[in-house]
């Protein structure tokens, strides 16, 4: 690395940043940046294309004592390209409008539940799920005499 000799007599090596700025300042081309404004404050640049991402519709469950509802809302969504998984934690939708735009969701359910009994509908945008909750088996104490 080569030094470059400080103004203070000493022969130390400036810091690499110190350096860069000051080689910078020196080209006529770009702005100076000892007089440069500070950086106005605003919301980061776009970095990529959200023109095809939709905004999530909230969710609408239901808990009842043996079956949780959920209803979805997505509006233009393709019957041929919906998708939905479930486990006994968790639901996934995912489903194309015919522009192309992704609907994506994943609830986190209350209950577990049993991920084969699932009744799945869809009508005019809105998907339907019903899932069977899992019972947990109840212990009877007898009170002795």
């Amino acid at each position: 690395m080569v030094s470059e000799p400080s103004g203070d007599g000493e022969g130390h090596v400036p810091h690499v940043v110190d350096r860069v700025v000051r080689r910078l300042g020196a080209h006529r081309s770009l702005p100076s940046i000892e007089r440069s404004n500070p950086p106005a404050l605003g919301p980061p640049s776009a970095v990529t294309d959200e023109s095809r991402l939709v905004p999530d519709p909230a969710p609408e469950v239901v808990v009842d004592a043996s079956w949780i509802y959920i209803t979805l809302e997505l509006p233009g969504a393709s019957r041929e390209s919906l998708e939905i998984t479930t486990t006994q934690d968790r639901l996934t939708v995912h489903a194309l409008d015919a522009e192309g735009r992704v609907f994506h969701r994943e609830v986190e359910l209350p209950q577990p539940v049993e991920p084969d009994a699932a009744n799945v509908t869809y009508r005019n945008g809105v998907v339907d799920v019903t899932l069977r909750r899992i019972q947990a088996h109840r212990v009877r104490i007898k009170r002795g005499t």
